[in-house]
């Protein structure tokens, strides 16, 4: 009896919404780091766009794009404060990447990252479509400053 219980409260609970602030307790530091590393050995071998692939390769490494990425993932999904400067410090990372802030640069970030996700799967189906809003929302601010539209 207590087991059906169980079972059905856990049944409840996956039907309500989750947000990306509480992805970092769901799916965990390693989880992340698996679906940015995938996303960013995509973009370093990128055979498609030269600019897009060039322009992350010349800002560091594997290492340093998963570390900082990771990092900014953790900090904006309910992981603690991990990304200093925030907001701030991410405007000066794209400044710097200028000729990418693009539609076609989003585009393919877009494509990579949605590839990146196709590659892991999760128990629970909220948990994709939560990390894709999450880029959404993120990308469509980015667009504003930028000026392209967001098509996840």
């Amino acid at each position: 009896m207590k087991l059906g219980f169980v079972h059905h409260k856990l049944k409840e609970e996956s039907s309500d919404k989750i947000y990306f602030w509480q992805l970092y307790d769901i799916i965990g530091e390693a989880k992340l780091q698996d679906i940015i590393t995938t996303f960013y050995t995509n973009v370093l071998n990128d055979q498609e766009d030269e600019l897009f692939r060039n322009t992350f390769k010349d800002s560091g490494t594997l290492e340093h794009h998963v570390k900082k990425q990771t990092n900014f993932w953790a900090d904006a999904m309910g992981g603690g404060k991990r990304y200093p400067g925030g907001e701030a410090r991410l405007e000066v990372h794209h400044d710097s990447a200028k000729a990418i802030m693009t539609q076609q640069g989003a585009d393919r970030w877009l494509y990579h990252m949605n590839t990146a996700l196709d590659t892991h799967t999760f128990e629970d189906e909220r948990i994709t479509p939560c990390i894709k809003e999450f880029i959404d929302f993120f990308m469509n601010r980015y667009g504003q400053t930028y000026n392209f539209k967001s098509k996840l």
